[in-house]
């Protein structure tokens, strides 16, 4: 006995799985983007001239010889 199922349901179910990817791809990418801007905030140094960089301490590249 074949059901006969709409085949707009059919038709809409890839389109579906893509967008949902597509919004936690973008969710994910904002969550990390809000806690690497909180979580490094204490790190950004301004410059006299108006520029701002990262002055991040495990990642400074001037080590002191013993």
């Amino acid at each position: 006995m074949k059901r006969n199922y709409p085949k707009t349901y059919k038709s809409h179910r890839p389109l579906k799985i893509v967008i949902v990817v597509i919004v936690s791809f973008l969710l994910v990418f904002l969550i990390t983007t809000i806690s690497l801007f909180f979580g490094l905030r204490r790190y950004i140094v301004y410059t006299p001239d108006g520029n701002l960089h990262l002055e991040i301490p495990w990642l400074d590249e001037t080590t002191s010889a013993p």
